[in-house]
Order: C-alpha cells, then structure tokens, then sequence
C-alpha cells in the first residue's frame, strides 16, 4: 500500500512538471501565409477560415501548449510571400510556416525556411518539385500537385471521354504549367495529341481573344485556370458556342466550392478532377458541412478543407512528439510519418513528402440543397493517386520537370 501511494505521488508529480515544463516552453507558434488580395483572395480567406475553425475545435491548444496562429497576406506574387515568411521567422520566431496558394509562391517561400531551418508545411500550393527535384526533409505538402491532376485527367480524357485532340488552358505560372504538363504527357502517351496550349496572365480580365483563337478541331478543352479568373473564362466559353461541340475537363479549383454560386449555369455538367468535393458522402465529411454552415454560416469548400485536414494533421505531429516542436528534425520527420483518416479519405505521405490520396471525378449539378443551388456529385474514384503517377520515382525524377514548353506541343501550328 505504502509503495503504490509513492508510485501514485510520483506519477502525479511527473505529470505536474511535464504540464509545467510545456507551459513554460510558451506558445507554439504557427505562421500561416494565405492570398487576401487579389484573384485568389476568396480562397485565400477560406484557407484562414478553414485553419481557424480546427484550431477552435482543439482550444488553440495542443500537447499542454498553447498555440499561437499568425496570419500573413500572400498577395498576388511570390515577392510578397517571401517577404512574409521572413517577417514570420525573423520577427514572429515561428516554429512552423504553413498555407501558402500560388505554386510560384511555393517555389520562393521554400528556399526561405530551409536556410531557416523552419519546417514548412503547405496546406495547397501545388507547386510539383518541391517534393520531387528539389524535395528538403524540412518541406512538406498535404495538398494536391500540378503534376497529380494532370495524370489523372490526361488518362480520364483518353479512356474514358474518347478524346483524340485537346487544348490545355492555364495561367502563366507554375501551376498552369505543371497541371497543364502532366495532362500533356499523359495524354499523349496513351496516343492523343495535345494540337495548342494557351496561357493567359494571371490578372486576365478579358478571356476573348484566347477563346477566339482556341483551334476549333478539337474534341476538349483541359481547363486548369482558378481563382475569381475562372468566372470570367467559363462565361466566355459558355457565351462563345465553343462548348456546344467540345468537351470540357477542368481541375477542381475551376469549379470550387466557392465559385459555383457565381458560375451558376455555366458550370452545369462542367467534369473536374480533384481530391475532395463538398459533396462527399462520408460521415467525416456531413459533420464537416454542419460545422461550416454553423460557424462560418457558409457551404464547405476546397479551400476551407485543406486548411481543416492540414491543421489537423500538423496537430497530430505535434501531439506524436509532446510537442516538442523546438526540436525541428523531429517534429520535420513527424510531419512526414502522420497517418490521417481525413474527411475526404485516408492520407499517408511519400517519403518525399507528397500525400498518397484519392481523387475524385466530380461533374456539376444542380441541387436543391446546395452551394447556390449546384453541388460537384462525385462520379468516380481515382484510389491512392502516386505523385509518380505509375513510374517509379527514380525513372519520373530522371526527367525534366514540367514548364511552359515541357512537354513540348509537337502537334500545335
């Protein structure tokens, strides 16, 4: 009786200091960098909304630490973002950089954190070498690749729509080139040819001339631009007769969540590939829409999503280590090891990095309970999608990586 009393002394008192100890170690602090200017604001402020309401559902708390959430506008260029993840590890002493939009922006905050020696953690960047060519144990992504959609929608237009020739459209950075990349060869591999690639500036207001010019011998249109952009292009489509004869296959931030109250009948039967949909039948999913309609008094979207499943999965890390974050090769190796039953599926990383996730085939439709009234029904699930689509890693990295003129357009005029 006597011993156990000490044992439960001691355990008591373990437990005090180690409580103790986390406290006196202060916050974890968490720098997050998310556009709330320009065409990618509305996502960008969903990614902070989706980031902040895990951190509420955890006290902004985590392993006996509090945590603390910086916020960083990523504006509408890279410049801007490396001078914000600076300010967050020179000013703010953050222990981690998360978030981050544009793929270019990804490219420049990367090198930032690794002479910092901060992990960065990107939550929708989907800039492809960052775990590929230039892949950094301090650097990881729980997001999707340019390269990954592109695979995927390159085989989903051969096989299964029966197309022969295809137009790619994206913007003029690096996400455009690599989901724009990975369809062109894919595409081609399996005997199609790509016949024009078009690339119109980020801040395109008027989509005309490029849809005038779109070769009309084609039998679809692989669509990869985002943001309010897309508004603007898929009216153009709608309103230039192109699409009464042409098929139309778009990565999913095209017709997000997001845009579909403004697309509204010009996304009607629009296909996408991505790795979520708010219309996911999972109960992880429903409870997710009820906490978004709760506490944000809107619909789920991508972008809301990724910042909830990144937080979550950065959380159990911490939580895997005590929270010793300070330690930062072992809270680095952490956040690669996570396994996560997420809201849209189960989620492991690549060594490199990269998560092995499911992609969904989603068409538009109109429903009565929806987001303005239209939803993106899942049709078809691409299980375990590889970064490496089906090569091995040494023979994918042994090549070029996607840009503006790789693959080249052997077939354009």
């Amino acid at each position: 009786m006597f011993l156990s009393s000490i044992l439960m002394v001691s355990l008591i008192s373990a437990a005090g200091f180690s409580a103790v100890g986390a406290a006196e170690k202060g916050p974890i602090k968490i720098g997050f960098i998310a556009p709330r200017t320009g065409n990618f604001a509305q996502l960008g402020i969903e990614m902070i909304e989706g980031a902040k309401l895990l951190l509420e559902e955890n006290n902004y708390s985590v392993a006996g630490r509090k945590i603390e959430f910086i916020v960083e506008d990523e504006g509408a260029g890279p410049d801007t973002a490396v001078t914000k993840a600076r300010k967050l590890i020179k000013h703010d002493v953050v222990h981690l950089v998360a978030g981050v939009f544009m793929a270019s922006a990804g490219y420049a905050v990367a090198p930032v954190c690794i002479e910092a020696q901060v992990p960065l953690f990107i939550t929708e960047a989907g800039s492809d070498d960052l775990t590929q060519r230039r892949a950094s144990r301090l650097v990881s992504r729980l997001s999707v690749n340019g390269g990954d959609v592109g695979h995927a929608a390159g085989e989903y237009a051969y096989k299964e729509l029966g197309w022969r020739k295809a137009i790619t459209i994206g913007l003029d950075y690096a996400w455009g080139y690599e989901a724009g990349g990975g369809f062109h060869r894919v595409f081609e591999d399996l005997g199609g040819k790509v016949i024009q690639k078009l690339w119109p500036p980020v801040n395109t207001m008027d989509f005309s001339p490029y849809v005038t010019n779109m070769e009309r011998e084609t039998d679809g249109i692989w669509n990869v631009v985002s943001g309010a952009a897309t508004i603007r292009l898929m009216k153009t489509l709608r309103d230039s007769g192109i699409l009464k004869k042409t098929g139309l296959l778009c990565g999913g931030t095209t017709v997000d969540e997001s845009m579909l109250p403004a697309l509204a009948d010009d996304a009607l039967g629009v296909v996408s590939i991505w790795n979520y949909s708010g219309a996911l039948d999972t109960p992880k999913n429903k409870r997710f829409r009820e906490l978004c309609k709760k506490k944000l008094n809107k619909d789920a979207t991508w972008s809301i999503q990724q910042s909830w499943v990144g937080l979550e999965w950065i959380l159990q890390a911490m939580k895997e280590i005590n929270g010793e974050v300070e330690n930062k090769e072992k809270f680095s190796n952490a956040l690669r090891e996570v396994k996560l039953d997420s809201l849209r599926g189960l989620l492991k990383m690549d060594s490199y990095g990269h998560p092995i996730q499911d992609y969904f085939v989603r068409r538009v439709d109109r429903v009565k309970d929806g987001w303005g009234g239209f939803q993106n029904t899942v049709i078809k699930t691409i299980p375990a999608v590889n970064q490496f689509w089906t090569w091995d890693a040494k023979t994918y990295l042994s090549q070029p990586g996607y840009n503006r003129d790789n693959p080249p357009c052997k077939y354009c005029k």
